[in-house]
């Protein structure tokens, strides 16, 4: 049968590309992907910054800067 996979990452998120809106600290900051605000994970990096998504675990994004 189907598995909801509502509140898991899509697949297709990994590689995408995306602009920082707020700043990541601490190595945690979010990402706004088609009016979804994801938890990401990554270096810390300027609002404003490039970043790409490396990986997936669970509901959070894993990040590097581009």
């Amino acid at each position: 049968g189907h598995v909801p996979t509502l509140n898991r990452a899509d697949r297709g998120l990994l590689g995408r590309e995306g602009l920082l809106a707020e700043p990541i600290r601490d190595g945690a900051g979010r990402i706004r992907f088609d009016d979804t605000l994801w938890r990401i994970t990554g270096p810390d990096l300027p609002a404003g910054a490039r970043v790409r998504v490396t990986g997936i675990d669970g509901t959070v994004l894993r990040v590097t800067g581009v």
